[in-house]
């Protein structure tokens, strides 16, 4: 029967999220010394001036510090991981308070999105699950008694340890946007994650006010390092079921920049493209 105190996997993965949390408390405090850590949603939700949000982000960045040293070290474990799971839970509760009310800005988190814009919005549900994570894992070892991988026989430190590394990898990365070095294209999902950045650019929605996308469906084809787009639309106020063939395509033409930043072009077309294309299905909101 397994022990869960200590099981290498459990006590990895307690590990992992101790490093991840002392990661982002040291990132917090060095944002804090470098003078760029003001302006996040977190600190819009909170409503705290650039003064107070300093010392509320240099009070938190040593409290997660102090917690992540803490559980990787194996000291006072059912307290730290206790910490922990606490810290989890209000990383939990401000990140969905972000998001449900579609407050600007990063979360100030490790390995953020930076958004191109500081009206952009740039928390996701990728963070959020992050911060789940770190508190489950912190309840678990507290509940469990986890021990630290330097608590356990050599074989299994090793094996413990090397799965912390994995899981700060994957936490510390979930978050960012791996992007290609040719042509900055997501590298995760590529054609969907344009068509989720193309549909909400300014650009295009100024488009969509005169003409309406019509369907469930979007055509797509990829030239070069250039996305392009052809979105079935009908004219604001024409006549017509919804369903109903539309009369022309809004063509939207998307690349990317050096740093990443999304350039569009769109155009009324008339046809439908002809050659190498396929569909790609319409995500509603």
């Amino acid at each position: 029967m397994i022990d869960p105190q200590t099981w290498p996997p459990l006590c990895g993965a307690v590990a992992g999220c101790g490093a991840l949390l002392a990661v982002s408390g040291g990132a917090k405090l060095a944002r804090t010394a470098r003078g760029t850590g003001d302006g996040t949603a977190v600190q819009k939700v909170l409503r705290l001036s650039d003064r107070r949000w300093r010392v509320f982000q240099v009070a938190a960045g040593c409290g997660e510090t102090i917690v992540g040293l803490l559980v990787c070290a194996g000291v006072r474990p059912a307290l730290a991981d206790a910490l922990m799971a606490a810290e989890g839970v209000v990383f939990v509760a401000l990140l969905a308070v972000v998001i449900r009310r579609g407050v600007a800005g990063d979360c100030g988190c490790v390995a953020r999105r930076r958004p191109a814009n500081p009206e952009q919005h740039a928390v996701t549900r990728w963070a959020v699950a992050r911060a789940a994570c770190v508190g489950v894992a912190g309840a678990v070892g507290a509940a469990a008694g986890v021990r630290a991988p330097s608590a356990l026989p050599r074989s299994g430190a090793l094996l413990a340890w090397a799965l912390a590394l994995v899981t700060l990898t994957l936490l510390t990365l979930v978050d960012l946007e791996v992007r290609t070095p040719r042509c900055r294209r997501s590298l995760l999902f590529p054609a969907r994650t344009t068509l989720a950045a193309v549909t909400g650019h300014s650009v295009v929605q100024a488009m969509t006010v005169s003409w309406r996308p019509v369907g469930g469906r979007v055509l797509f084809r990829r030239t070069d390092c250039v996305d392009e787009f052809w979105f079935p639309v009908r004219a604001t106020g024409h006549p017509g079921p919804e369903s109903g063939t539309a009369h022309c395509y809004l063509e939207v033409r998307a690349g990317r920049v050096a740093s990443g930043a999304l350039a569009v072009r769109a155009a009324i077309a008339e046809q439908a493209p002809v050659g190498a294309v396929r569909t790609l299905a319409m995500r509603k909101g």
